[in-house]
């Protein structure tokens, strides 16, 4: 039976959106902190801090997944003059802008303000989101102003820069952090494709229960992408069923729906650690290894396909086969997605209940 144009369509939208990625380039001035402030957004150590980037020429790049965060050098200085900056660096190529500064804007900053404009709407006037973040706010001080006099000050200097009433996010990256979490969830919220918003979802690490709710409804939107690539990419039989389903691509879907609750084989040592008892637990390391798929598929399939036969009375051959897989991967995924999440929060409360 051939594909209809739609389903074809459909599917190889499914495998972009996989292998979607997405750019988040980190500017500003230099020793404003840009290496903390992102470690501390994405809950886990992505670049070297305490690095002057003043001294620095190259761009720091880290790659997680299909998420690329890109610490660029600062510009306006002796060696990289803004124009030969945007030249080299090619800053208008991302997806999302945090600026970061912790001190008096510039000249060159007001440059950048306004080339982000210009870039914006050379993409058909879609522009990118971008977060002016003063860092270090717990070193705004001065004996006859307030820090909400302070900070409305830094605000009005951003505007008037931007020209434009744009938010801006006060942080601290140290020992008692200061709106990150603020910043985080702008982040979460911003105006990018959702294919692309999917990677950051999957990367940073959950420090709140809202994380891993938000992390819960990513994982499910996500399934059925994972299911239409298996269909796409050419059908394995499974022995001894008529299913055909890509076990790499299954495999890969539940390797990030793990990543994505920060659950991994330390995870065995944190549960024993907190004596955590969670029926969920089993399901999920059942499934670590690709070798347990197929076990699983061949004790699964036949009640499901039993269970909904029905559905495919109008496919015959290789096509009710591959209708069955794109199925059992919805079935599985979802089931996946809410064990994981089960795990995830259970250990996160019995973290924050250990530290009270």
């Amino acid at each position: 039976m051939a594909l209809t144009e739609e389903i074809l369509n459909n599917l190889n939208q499914a495998k972009k959106d996989i292998d979607e990625e997405m750019r988040i380039a980190l500017i500003g001035q230099p020793g404003a902190g840009k290496s903390s402030l992102i470690n501390r957004i994405m809950g886990k150590k992505i670049f070297e801090t305490g690095v002057h980037t003043d001294t620095t020429v190259e761009a720091d790049e880290a790659k997680l997944d299909k998420l690329y965060i890109v610490d660029l050098p600062g510009y306006g200085t002796a060696r990289f003059p803004f124009d030969d900056w945007v030249e080299q660096f090619q800053p208008q190529n991302y997806d999302l802008y945090i600026f970061v500064f912790a001190g008096k804007l510039h000249d060159s900053d007001t440059r950048m303000f306004q080339s982000l404009k210009i870039w914006a709407d050379k993409h058909g006037g879609h522009r990118q989101p971008l977060f002016i973040v003063r860092n270090f706010v717990d070193s705004l001080w001065d004996d006859e102003k307030s820090l909400d006099e302070l900070k409305a000050e830094v605000v009005a200097d951003v505007r008037a820069k931007m020209e434009e009433d744009v938010p801006v996010y006060f942080t601290s990256c140290g020992r008692h952090p200061e709106g990150i979490e603020e910043l985080k969830e702008a982040i979460k919220h911003a105006d990018i494709p959702g294919a692309k918003k999917s990677k950051f979802l999957r990367n940073f690490r959950a420090t709140t229960l809202k994380d891993l709710a938000d992390k819960r409804e990513d994982a499910l939107a996500n399934v059925k992408n994972y299911a239409l690539a298996g269909a796409v990419n050419g059908l394995n039989p499974v022995p001894g069923l008529d299913v055909s389903v890509d076990i790499g691509v299954m495999w890969k879907m539940l390797s990030d729906i793990r990543s994505s609750f920060g659950i991994d084989g330390e995870t065995e040592a944190a549960l024993r650690k907190y004596k955590v008892i969670v029926p969920a637990a089993k399901n999920v390391f059942a499934l670590m290894a690709k070798e347990s798929i197929k076990s699983f598929l061949q004790k699964e399939a036949t009640g499901f396909i039993g269970k909904n036969l029905s559905k495919y009375v109008p496919f015959v051959g290789q096509a009710a086969a591959a209708c069955v897989g794109y199925a059992m991967t919805i079935e599985l995924g979802k089931r996946y997605v809410e064990d994981c999440y089960e795990l995830a929060v259970d250990i996160m409360e019995n973290v924050i209940a250990n530290e009270k």
